[in-house]
């Protein structure tokens, strides 16, 4: 009577986490086979300390004066998106960056959010596609702690090319000198840390007027569009495959929550005194896991059964179930549980390694 009633117990409780990892996992499957949402325009990313000329620069690429226009001070208080329709490019102002590490981990984080709101809704239109960093030509030099933001910059987005803008630069004599002395100090730095930067271009994104007879006209801002606008091919691919790798992580963490309920519905299976033998329990719950993890990763009938015979090839699943007599249930159950791991573990690796072949990726 105690081992029916056992029996049942076991059933029930191996429903219960069933049912909990399929609600787990319903809303990272969801978003990981919708489709990507994607307007084929970029996102720039524009970053410099505060002065640098940022909003000067995106004013004099979208023609008008949508962003406000402060003399030196911090006048961007929160992250701005500008666009306009013949620009194939969005440009994202950033505040301006102080030389301290608070409030640089302050806008990076929200930087962060933002790109992770992109990515898990599947929208390109969201993700950070190119970094314009901003230095102001007249200081004559590159500091060391723009390098090492620029370095944190590299870091966070990996891959994501990077153009040095010189703004301000009114001296359009000194426009070589300034470039070549950024190139030579990023090769002295390159030696120790590895940066995304592919390119440089000085600009001068309003005319400056000395007096009624010389004025220094603006220049630059078509080489910056342009060199932005090569990048968009280098730049979608890069983000394209950020997504496609974030929805494989997505299926990975469902499976991972099958294999999870399944170790826990096994350990408690073969824990309890039932009539069953510990193998007829035993096998449908790793049936159930192998089928809930060849769906998350999108495999037919047919490439399940690859699946299961990949997987089964590898195992010691078998040597466990032998391997411990009813005498020592406590130990027997977490070999059970080992083994339920390791087999979740397999199908998993094999799953993921079929849809990347399927996928061509």
């Amino acid at each position: 009577m105690a081992g029916k009633y056992y029996d049942k117990t076991a059933e029930r409780f191996s429903k219960v986490n069933d049912f909990v990892a399929d609600k787990q996992t319903g809303r990272d499957l969801k978003l990981a086979s919708k489709e990507i949402e994607d307007d084929n325009k970029i996102n720039v990313l524009v970053m410099g300390i505060s002065g640098a000329g940022k909003s000067t620069l995106i004013n004099a690429v979208l023609g008008e004066e949508k962003a406000k226009v402060g003399d030196g001070a911090a006048v961007t208080r929160k992250m701005k998106v500008y666009e306009k329709d013949d620009v194939m490019f969005r440009m994202v102002d950033t505040v301006g960056l102080e030389f301290n590490y608070n409030r640089q981990q302050k806008i990076l984080n929200e930087l962060s959010k933002w790109s992770e709101a992109g990515l898990s809704r599947k929208n390109m239109n969201k993700l950070v596609h190119c970094i314009w960093f901003c230095i102001d030509a007249q200081a004559k030099r590159v500091s060391d702690e723009s390098l090492n933001y620029l370095y944190k910059v590299s870091k966070m987005w990996k891959g994501i090319p990077i153009i040095v803008v010189f703004t301000k630069s009114y001296s359009s004599v000194a426009v070589k000198d300034n470039e070549e002395m950024f190139w030579n100090v990023l090769k002295k730095y390159q030696k120790k840390k590895e940066f995304n930067v592919c390119n440089v271009v000085s600009v001068l994104a309003r005319e400056l007027v000395i007096d009624d007879t010389n004025i220094v006209h603006d220049y630059g801002i078509d080489r910056l569009i342009e060199a932005t606008t090569e990048l968009i091919p280098k730049a979608k691919e890069i983000n394209e495959e950020v997504m496609t790798n974030w929805s494989y992580k997505m299926r990975k963490n469902a499976a991972k929550k099958y294999v999870k309920a399944a170790k826990r519905n096994t350990f408690v299976s073969t824990v309890m005194p039932t009539k069953d033998e510990d193998k007829n329990l035993v096998e449908p719950i790793w049936d159930t896991m192998l089928k809930k993890i060849a769906a998350a990763y999108l495999l037919d009938e047919t490439e399940e059964a690859l699946m299961r015979e990949k997987v089964t090839a590898t195992r010691k699943g078998e040597e466990f179930l032998i391997k411990l007599t009813k005498h020592f249930k406590v130990l027997y159950a977490l070999e059970m549980y080992s083994a339920t791991s390791m087999i979740g573990g397999d199908a998993i690796d094999v799953s993921f390694k079929m849809l990347k072949e399927k996928e061509g990726k």
